[in-house]
Formats: C-alpha cells, structure tokens, sequence
C-alpha cells in the first residue's frame, strides 16, 4: 500500500475579498501543482474568493453550526470544531494564513491532542503596530498569537525584523508578497467605463485607493487628504474595497461632510480592479500599519505612482526601491495631499512603475513558498 503524502492545511475566517485569503489561494495552487496534497479550511467556507480557488484543491468548512455576530468572537466560538477538523484530517502541516486567524489555530491545535504530529507554521500578514496596544500589553499579546508556533513567514523584511524584537526562540523566515505581472497586465485591457474617465478626458486626474475598508487602511485619511488638493481641475477618487456597512457609511457621511462626494466614487468589490488601475493616474495608500500591501504592488505593475504612508511595515520597502512614489507620515492628511500634488506636477512613466513590479513577481514568490513548506514538512 502507498504511504498517503504529508497533507497541508492553509486556514483563514472565510473566503472574503483580501490580501491575506488571495495569498492563501496563491500559495495553496503553487503547492498543488508541485505535488503536494493540500486543503484550504476556513471557519466559514462563503465569499467572493472562492471563485478564484483551482479544481483540485479541497475546501473544507472547519466550523460549527453555531455563528457569532463578529470574526472575532466567530473565531473564538469555533475553535472547538476546528480542533475535531485537525483530528479529523489529520494535517502535518497547519498553516494559519494570517494574523487574525494564529490564535485560534494554536488553541485549536492544542486542543486537537495532535501538537506533537501537526506543525504550526504562520503567515505574519501584518505589524504588530496596530494601534491597539502600546508597550508591554502589546509584546504579551504578539507573545501569546506567535509563541505556539514552530516556524514564522513574515511578509517584508521590516515586519521580520519587528517580530525577531520579540525575542521568540522560534525560526523567522521573510517571503515577500508578489503578484501575477502578466496575467495583471492582460487584465488591464478589459474595458472599464466610468463617467470619471470622461472627465480625465478633460484634464481631471483620476486618483485611486484600494483595501478593506476599515481603520487600518485609513481611508478617513486619504478622503481628507483629497478634500485639501488645490490641482486644477480638480480630481476624482475611484475607492475599490469592501468591508462593514457602517465603516462606508461613515466614510460617505465624511466625504459629504468635506464637500468632495460628487467626486468620490466608492466601487466595492471588483473581480478585476487591474482594469481600473490601468486607466487611473496615481494611487494612494493612506494604511495606519500594514504587513506587505499587495494593493501597491499591484497599483506598480498597472503602471501608476505611488503615496503611501510610510507605516509599519513594508511601504519604505515598496515605494522607495526605485524610488516609484512618495512616502508621508501616517495619520497626515496635510502631508498626503502635498505629495500627491507634487506626483501630479511631475509625472512618472509609466513603462518604468511597470518594469518595478517584476521586482515583486508571483512566481519568485510562490517558489520560496514552495521551498519553505517542503522544509517544514520534513521537519
């Protein structure tokens, strides 16, 4: 009888539109095509992703009947169950895909009883910094989400850095994020019509943001921010991103409040938001912290500049490497509009922030994934 292969589990909360579930998809193809047995699990196996998964890879709802009004306590409630997943399908390798999902996969691994057979290896996806918690709460609380792991994968150089300040004994390892350049660019040629486009016809630049709309991308910020350009004619902003009713019900409240609505168009979830990209003039990214924003490496490879904030983490890392934009101080709206005032003086070519994107491509990505699971599974 044929020994069955070693099988890889790549967990997160659901299905959802973002960064940390697309790379969970990513990494899941690049294993199954090097042949390894691999499943996604999430507690909530719904969301647009799902879409995006390859036939072939398994999707396994690892959560109960039972369902709690936020991720949060969702997550909390249904440990229980992912712990009879993990007996179940008996992983030997569990990969938690980010930052909010290392903690219940901990608990659920201890409680599973399979410690000593299933490894933990975590994608860190985001900083530490996350406004939440200062000092000695915030390293118990980092602490307490990386410690039961056997290996960590950070997403940028400077967030390894921050996590090995932590002072863990346990492997840190950096995998920056990459996108698929060409398949971006042939996205980029699908059509796109906005009356926002007509007006870039006549001379109105089009500025664009994109990410979960929540307080960490800071689109309070970026709104503020466009509310004080003085660029003649005035610009339009394109927002591409889901997230709760009530954050964009506030935003919208903000833009009507700044007087900027009829100039802000706020375009949720887009299946192909490279299309959009390609036919705006610069993109702005207003975070509080990140981890490595897939957003600006994308905005890269469909050829538009870039004002980011230079939070943690990895930002400086993007942005400034050719240089392809401007960095300003976080939670400065005053800062942010300069710089993009500037960015609209000074065009960058475009031909040049596309050949920056190779930098960051999908398939160096994927290989050192693909490198650093066959490790870990050999441990």
């Amino acid at each position: 009888m044929t020994a069955a292969r070693p099988l890889i589990a790549i967990g997160n909360y659901d299905f959802r539109a973002s960064g940390t579930v697309l790379k969970s998809i990513e990494i899941a193809s690049a294993a199954h095509s090097a042949g390894m047995a691999v499943e996604l699990w999430a507690i909530r196996a719904d969301g647009p992703m799902l879409a995006r998964i390859p036939a072939g890879i398994p999707v396994i709802a690892a959560g109960g009947g039972l369902k709690a009004a936020s991720r949060a306590q969702d997550l909390a409630l249904n440990i229980p169950a992912l712990a009879r997943t993990i007996r179940t399908r008996r992983p030997t390798l569990f990969l938690s895909g980010g930052n909010h999902f290392h903690l219940p996969a901990r608990a659920a691994l201890a409680l599973s009883g399979r410690r000593k057979t299933s490894r933990l290896l975590l994608r860190v996806s985001n900083s530490s910094h996350e406004g939440k918690r200062n000092g000695f709460l915030n390293r118990w609380d980092q602490k307490l989400k990386y410690g039961g792991s056997q290996s960590i994968v950070a997403v940028s150089q400077e967030l390894a850095g921050e996590l090995t300040q932590l002072g863990m004994n346990i492997p840190i390892h950096c995998i920056p994020n990459g996108v698929d350049v060409a398949k971006l660019r042939r996205m980029s040629e699908a059509p796109f019509e906005h009356p926002f486009l007509r007006d870039r016809e006549n001379g109105h630049p089009v500025l664009v943001s994109m990410g979960r709309l929540s307080r960490q991308k800071g689109f309070d910020i970026a709104l503020r921010g466009f509310a004080q350009l003085c660029h003649d004619p005035l610009p339009r902003l394109f927002i591409i991103g889901t997230g709760p009713s009530r954050i964009k019900e506030s935003l919208l409240a903000l833009a009507r409040d700044l007087k900027i609505a009829d100039r802000v168009d706020f375009l949720g979830y887009q299946d192909n938001p490279a299309a959009i990209l390609s036919r705006c003039d610069l993109f702005i990214s207003a975070s509080r912290w990140e981890g490595a924003s897939n957003a600006l490496i994308e905005a890269l490879a469909c050829g538009l500049p870039l004002v980011a904030t230079d939070c943690p983490t990895g930002n400086r890392e993007i942005v400034t490497h050719g240089p392809y934009g401007r960095l300003v101080p976080v939670e400065d709206a005053a800062a942010l509009a300069a710089a993009v005032e500037a960015e609209l003086r000074h065009p960058r070519a475009r031909d040049r922030q596309r050949a920056g994107a190779e930098n960051w491509r999908l398939e160096n990505c994927m290989a050192a994934w693909v490198q650093r699971l066959q490790i870990e599974n050999r441990q």
